[in-house]
């Protein structure tokens, strides 16, 4: 009777656990939000500072290990020590999504507000890159009338970008956090 319960839970302890790992999920995707977002100003504001690009990019690399230990404290501290790959991408996918929203936000006050000039310059720079790289005047003319992107446009591409990413990363984060109660199942 007692594995029975190890093995089947009621719905109600169920939708908790889920609420639980929700709840979670935009607290340490609103922390990660925040650093992604302090990365894309770093960027932003210093693009050819090379010790900046560095930290940023070793910072980069640090948010996965952030992720990683997110994923893992909610294993040992809400799941017993165990947690299926299903319930770990999920929990990771949502803190990756959390937090594209939140580091959407900086971005979209960036673009909008603190350099309202930085799509339209990128344009210019991306023509004339292309007038370099010797495009016809046909070719030309058809990105001209496509025009510059607005900070919205821009934005909800950066958030699918991240999103898409972000479940991908829960892929490789899941495999690697996964930690199954073999003896609770086979009961």
């Amino acid at each position: 009777m007692e594995n029975e319960n190890l093995t089947q839970q009621s719905p109600e302890v169920q939708a908790n656990k889920d609420n639980n790992a929700l709840n979670f999920a935009a607290n340490k995707g609103l922390i990660l939000g925040l650093a992604m977002g302090v990365i894309y100003l770093l960027e932003a504001f210093f693009p050819q500072a090379k010790l900046v690009r560095t930290i940023c990019s070793l910072a980069e690399i640090g948010l996965l290990f952030l992720v990683y230990h997110f994923v893992r404290t909610f294993r040992q501290e809400q799941m017993g020590g165990y947690i299926r790959f299903g319930k770990a991408w999920t929990l990771s996918f949502w803190i990756y999504a959390f937090a594209a929203l939140i580091a959407a936000v900086f971005q979209f006050v960036h673009m909008q507000f603190l350099q309202p000039n930085y799509l339209s310059d990128l344009f210019n720079q991306l023509m004339l890159s292309f007038e370099q790289a010797g495009l016809t005047s046909e070719q030309m003319d058809m990105i001209l009338d496509m025009g510059t992107p607005t900070a919205i446009q821009v934005t909800f591409t950066y958030i699918f970008v991240y999103i898409m990413g972000g479940a991908f990363l829960s892929l490789i984060m899941a495999a690697i956090c996964r930690k199954e109660d073999y003896l609770a199942n086979n009961q």
